[in-house]
């Protein structure tokens, strides 16, 4: 990903941030993470993860500006660190069409003024008729006015 390019999914993101961080219902909420973090708003409807998954599927390459060269993922049992791994191993899944469907969505302050984000729901891959529940944890951390992905885990959920 070009820097203009990294530039742009960051602008995207901030834009996204500053409309989320409108008030609810003509209030703000009076905890201070949610006043001044329109990212930990109790909704699904989550700049970040709306952003994520979105672009997760329709252009896998895209993400590659919400990581940096210290970033890891862990996707099932593999870890890569660095954007260019982990673009890299997202756009190697064994799947060309992808969903994702958000059942829970749920976010807290961590340390160095970070967000852990934990997602929950299903995605249907290719032609596949019967979803496949996931989980996914974000450790999002500041950089200038908004967020990149510190750690990313992704686990499908197998019955037992």
């Amino acid at each position: 990903m070009s820097a203009s390019q990294s530039v742009t999914v960051s602008r995207k993101l901030a834009a996204a941030t500053r409309e989320s961080s409108k008030p609810l219902n003509g209030k703000m909420k009076k905890n201070k993470y949610l006043q001044y973090d329109p990212l930990l708003q109790a909704s699904t409807r989550s700049p970040f993860v709306t952003f994520y998954y979105q672009t997760f599927d329709t252009n896998r390459q895209g993400l590659a500006g919400l990581y940096r060269d210290h970033s890891m993922l862990t996707f099932e049992t593999t870890s890569v660190q660095g954007t260019a791994a982990i673009v890299e191993k997202l756009g190697a899944l064994p799947f060309q069409k992808v969903q994702h469907q958000i059942a829970t969505f749920d976010a807290q302050p961590s340390s160095d003024n970070g967000i852990i984000v934990l997602v929950t729901g299903a995605l249907l891959v290719d032609e596949e008729q019967k979803p496949m529940n996931y989980s996914q944890l974000f450790k999002l951390q500041p950089e200038g006015g908004s967020y990149f992905v510190l750690n990313d885990v992704f686990r499908l959920i197998y019955s037992a």
